[in-house]
């Protein structure tokens, strides 16, 4: 796939996406506001322009969170390779290729969806918030992870989860899948609805865990309703959907 661009258009009013995040990330602390901001106003963009991005479609705001159409707003060249190669200096496959000079962003698709996604969404957050840099290789990154990393990588990580799984469409479809308020409760009656085989792990399981986050994430079925899961919903890795909802703080605990 190979993807030009649309001259980027004035802003209008849009959601307000508007949350109280704590760190998960360690001691170094970015700038998450700054980073919340720019997704924000992206996401305005985008819903600005959707009759030009996908004409003669009526589509929702879930359907918009498309790293090919966000780089048609950036006014970046986007393409999906078959592959990306190795690096001269490491021996790892690329998955991810920032180029500012040629003004591209390319992905490989010989990785899941879900990291190919991800990946995009993340070269993205380094061509916004990383202007210094002028030609960036990624490994495959399926979503955020608890794993140490550079700052301006945990940075490209916090850009991508907010463009992917924006907070408040996000408390939308969380309150309505599990019909509750936030955040959610996990008693022994929605730990058996979450975990049946298995609900006292999630009843008495440690708050350092991602135990009740991972269930809530993949869950598909709840109350006797089936549907597909918040992770299925967002097209993210089940992980990078049960960070954020710990880092959004959508499961109570203890």
């Amino acid at each position: 796939m190979c993807i030009y661009f649309l001259n980027r258009l004035p802003k209008t009013p849009y959601i307000v996406y508007t949350v109280s995040i704590r760190t998960i990330y360690g001691e170094f602390v970015m700038d998450r506001a700054q980073i919340q901001t720019k997704v924000k106003d992206l996401h305005k963009e985008l819903w600005q322009a959707k009759e030009l991005l996908w004409p003669d479609q009526s589509v929702q705001p879930i359907q918009m969170l498309e790293p090919w159409a966000v780089a048609q707003i950036l006014g970046i060249q986007y393409d999906e390779l078959p592959g990306l190669g190795n690096t001269r200096f490491t021996n790892f496959k690329v998955a991810g290729l920032l180029d500012r000079q040629a003004n591209r962003i390319a992905v490989s698709t010989e990785f899941s969806p879900t990291t190919v996604r991800f990946t995009a969404a993340h070269e993205i957050g380094h061509w916004e918030l990383h202007t210094g840099q002028v030609m960036h290789r990624d490994r495959p990154i399926a979503g955020l992870t608890l794993e140490a990393r550079p700052p301006l990588e945990r940075e490209a990580d916090y850009y991508a989860a907010c463009l992917l799984m924006p907070p408040q469409l996000l408390a939308h479809y969380f309150t309505q899948l599990f019909q509750t308020k936030i955040p959610l409760s996990i008693d022994d009656t929605v730990a058996f609805h979450l975990s049946p085989h298995d609900h006292q792990s999630l009843t008495f399981a440690d708050q350092d865990s991602l135990a009740r986050e991972l269930a809530v994430a993949n869950c598909r079925s709840f109350g006797g309703i089936h549907f597909n899961s918040l992770a299925q919903i967002f097209r993210v890795s089940d992980l990078a959907m049960a960070l954020r909802l710990k880092e959004l703080e959508l499961i109570r605990w203890p």
